[in-house]
């Protein structure tokens, strides 16, 4: 019974890595040919830094 515990916990834990990325690429992110999207700023003549008004 206690192998069987161990299993299905191990089981969850290397699911819970393949999603989380931890053994390479997240399953998002595997897309084969995809090209990745850069943002775009429209108008970045708008965005101003400094305090709060």
């Amino acid at each position: 019974m206690r192998t069987l515990f161990f299993i299905v916990v191990l089981a969850n834990v290397l699911t819970y890595g393949l999603g989380a990325g931890w053994f390479g690429l997240k399953p998002g992110e595997s897309r084969l040919g995809a090209t990745v999207k850069t943002p775009t700023e429209f108008r970045p003549g708008a965005i101003e830094v400094g305090p709060i008004r």
